[in-house]
């Protein structure tokens, strides 16, 4: 069993060890240090990286108590390592962790909601709550979760008694074996946690909430903190400016400047569809009974349908209308329903279509191109 100097100093960005053990497996090896301050996975967060001398560490785990280190390259038993931590990626975690810790106690207290689910990625992490919450229950949490950012509270993390643990009032995910590891925010919250934590709520720079999303009675929320937030806003603020440019308006006024330019595409949209309305009005009053077929620009499947039926209306027969470019065509055909799936089984018979129909009308889309689709009329 390895010392594990992450519960020690979370703050440890390199230390040296002696390899206790290396095991071969799929992808690479598991290296045994006799002491590590990588954090191997654990607690909805994912494990650190590093290296280990030249051996690029990809992921730390934890299996019986056992911290594995995974490398790309096997290490002699008995070897003693200089160990470096990827501490920039560690340090968004701690943020981020501390982070959720403050969220989740604010809102337990504040509504009741529990924390039945939690995920630290490499770019965000997710709450999971067992109740719903609005959107301004949200904006509180929120608002709330900063101002003990702004307020600079120490974070400890530590093992306490068993008679101390017993008159402890703490959150805890799940029943938990063995000794616990309580994470304490001075006036915020008290919460059983494995994983390593920023030392003052002052290091967590900003607490965002982002997407929600209802899940099982309860809600998911995505949050950011610290750099996560920061590029967060970063691309964000990047997107809005060049929004804000193509539409010649101010960042604050960027919705309504887009949903003008919605109104206004709503309206070309409708005179649009008049328009093809129009040309296929004129279309269908210049066939004549040799016109098999039509091939039009820009026409949805309902348009096509329409067209379709009034040529087979108008003229009888097998009458087909074809929409799209070369090779790629959306169609509608029309006629006496038995000599219509005739004539639509030879169709699927040359050319590779996908779709049917019934009521003496198919419709679907044909890989072809214009010519031979008018060779095979």
């Amino acid at each position: 069993m390895s010392e594990k100097l992450y519960e020690k100093d979370a703050y440890i960005k390199e230390f040296t060890a002696i390899v206790v053990d290396c095991l071969t497996i799929d992808n690479g090896f598991k290296i045994v240090l006799d002491k590590t301050a990588f954090f191997p996975e654990g607690g909805g967060q994912a494990g650190d990286k590093g290296t280990l001398n030249d051996a690029n560490v990809f992921d730390t785990q934890i299996e019986n108590d056992v911290v594995y280190h995974f490398t790309s390259q096997p290490i002699n038993v008995g070897d003693t390592v200089e160990c470096k931590i990827d501490f920039d990626r560690r340090f968004n975690f701690m943020q981020n962790h501390t982070g959720e810790h403050i969220v989740s106690g604010i809102a337990h207290k504040l509504f009741g909601v529990n924390n039945v689910g939690f995920h630290l990625g490499e770019e965000l992490v997710t709450i999971d709550f067992d109740k719903e919450l609005t959107r301004e229950q949200l904006n509180q949490v929120e608002f709330l979760a900063n101002q003990k950012v702004w307020q600079n509270l120490p974070v400890k993390a530590y093992y306490p008694s068993d008679e101390e643990l017993k008159n402890t009032d703490y959150r805890s995910k799940k029943e938990i074996d063995g000794a616990v590891r309580l994470v304490k925010i001075k006036d915020t919250d008290i919460c059983a946690c494995c994983a390593p934590h920023v030392k003052t709520t002052g290091e967590i720079g900003l607490i965002k909430l982002l997407d929600t999303e209802r899940m099982r009675g309860g809600i998911r929320i995505v949050l950011k903190c610290g750099m996560f937030a920061l590029n967060d806003y970063k691309n964000k603020y990047e997107n809005i400016s060049q929004i804000s440019s193509m539409l010649s308006a101010k960042q604050e006024n960027s919705f309504e400047a887009v949903q003008k330019l919605d109104e206004k595409c709503a309206l070309a949209n409708q005179k649009t569809n008049e328009l093809k309305k129009k040309i296929a009005e004129l279309t269908i009053a210049s066939a004549n009974e040799n016109t098999k077929y039509i091939f039009v620009d820009d026409c949805d499947i309902k348009d096509l349908q329409v067209m379709a039926d009034k040529l087979h209306k108008t003229l009888g027969g097998i009458r087909a209308v074809f929409s799209g470019s070369d090779q790629n065509y959306s169609f509608a055909i029309c006629g006496a329903d038995a000599d219509l799936q005739e004539f639509f089984n030879n169709f699927k018979s040359k050319f590779a279509v996908r779709g049917g129909g019934r009521g003496g009308m198919v419709q679907g889309t044909v890989i072809a191109s214009q010519e031979n689709i008018k060779n095979f009329f």
